[in-house]
C-alpha cells in the first residue's frame, strides 16, 4: 500500500525513485539519439552500468519503458508550463511571454530530450504515435488557452490560429538546435529575444 501523501517516503523508496529517474532520463537520451527502432536495452543499461536484466526489474519491456518515458518527459514539462500559466497575472502577452521562457527553459536547459522526441516525423510504433500526439495536444493547449483569452479581448489578433500555433511550436522547437550558451547570448537575455520576437504573431498592434 502507498504511503499517505503527506507521510515521508522511505529510504528504499527514495532510492527506487532515483533508479527510476535515472533510467528514465538515459532513455529519454538513446530516444532522441537513435530513435525508437534502433533504441535498444543494452545501450541504456550500460550507460547506467546495469544489466539489462536490471531493466526487466523495473519495465516489462522496451515499449514499457518508452511510453513511461514519454509520459514523464511531457508530464515534467507539461506540468511546469501549467503551474506558470496558474501564477502569472496579467495580460496575456505577459502570460504568454512566460510560457515561452518556461518551454525554452525546459527544452535548452532542463530537458533537452523533449524537443527531439516530440518533433515529427518519428519513428514510432502505432500506439506510441497516439500517445505522443495526446500529449502534444495537451501541451498545445496550454498556450492556446492563454492565446484565447488574448483574442478575445482584443489584444491577439490572428488570420489563422492554427498557422500561428506551428510557427510557434517549430520555432521554440529549434531554439536547441542553434543556441549554444557560452558562444552567445546568456539563457535569459535569449529568452527575452525570442519571446519578444513571437509576440509579433499574436499582438493586434506591434
Amino acid at each position: 500500500m502507498a504511503a499517505p501523501a503527506d507521510e515521508p517516503l522511505s529510504r528504499a523508496a527514495r532510492r527506487r525513485n532515483r533508479r527510476l529517474t535515472d533510467i528514465l532520463t538515459a532513455t529519454a537520451d538513446v530516444l532522441a539519439e537513435h530513435g525508437y527502432r534502433e533504441t535498444n536495452l543494452d545501450e541504456i543499461a550500460e550507460r547506467l552500468d546495469l544489466t539489462r536484466g536490471s531493466l526487466y526489474h523495473y519495465f516489462a519491456s522496451k515499449e514499457e519503458l518508452v511510453t513511461t518515458c514519454l509520459d514523464w518527459v511531457a508530464t515534467l514539462v507539461n506540468e511546469r508550463l501549467s503551474a506558470a500559466a496558474r501564477q502569472q497575472k496579467g495580460t496575456a502577452s505577459q502570460r504568454l511571454t512566460v510560457l515561452i521562457e518556461t518551454q525554452l527553459d525546459c527544452i535548452v536547459g532542463e530537458y533537452p530530450q523533449m524537443a527531439r522526441l516530440f518533433l515529427q516525423p518519428l519513428d514510432w510504433p502505432e500506439p506510441l504515435q497516439l500517445r505522443s500526439k495526446a500529449l502534444r495536444l495537451q501541451h498545445d493547449e496550454i498556450f492556446r488557452s492563454v492565446i484565447r483569452d488574448g483574442i478575445a479581448t482584443g489584444e491577439f489578433t490572428l488570420a489563422d490560429e492554427a498557422i500561428a500555433m506551428h510557427c510557434l511550436h517549430g520555432a521554440v522547437n529549434y531554439v536547441p538546435v542553434w543556441f549554444r550558451p557560452g558562444c552567445q547570448k546568456d539563457y535569459k537575455e535569449m529568452h527575452t529575444i525570442v519571446a519578444r520576437q513571437l509576440l509579433r504573431l499574436f499582438r493586434a498592434t506591434p
